[in-house]
């Protein structure tokens, strides 16, 4: 039961923390945000679907709903920016640099919603 409430609380803070993510590029400008992805030499038109996995997924997590396929979605957008963006700059990173240590507790928090959805019910 403890165990349970303890999964909750993970899964609802992690998807305010990818809708707040998913808010922020909409307060930026599209613009901005694909010149961002550009300039981290990434096509422009992944900031689209990102936007829309980080929306629809933070939602999902919060609410208990769809969560486990969309903490998958999020995954690979943490696997992707890990791979293509943070890992140069080291896991702790540097001067305006962040490494990819909070992108590597958000890839295992979700990798563990998306395995939760594996499990078998009761009933």
């Amino acid at each position: 039961m403890a165990q349970d409430k303890a999964f909750a609380a993970l899964r609802i803070v992690t998807g305010v923390i990818f809708l707040m993510h998913g808010l922020a590029k909409l307060q930026k400008g599209m613009d901005v945000v694909t010149a961002m992805f550009v300039d981290l030499g990434l096509p422009g038109w992944l900031a689209y679907p990102v936007l829309v996995v980080e929306l629809i997924g933070g939602l999902a997590l919060i609410l208990g709903v769809g969560a486990s396929y969309a903490a998958w979605g999020l995954a690979v957008i943490m696997a992707g920016a890990i791979v293509t963006v943070k890992w140069k700059h080291g896991f702790i990173g540097g001067p305006g640099k962040s490494g990819y240590e909070f992108d590597l507790i958000l890839l295992a928090v979700t990798v563990c919603v998306g395995l939760k959805g594996r499990e078998k019910r009761p009933g």
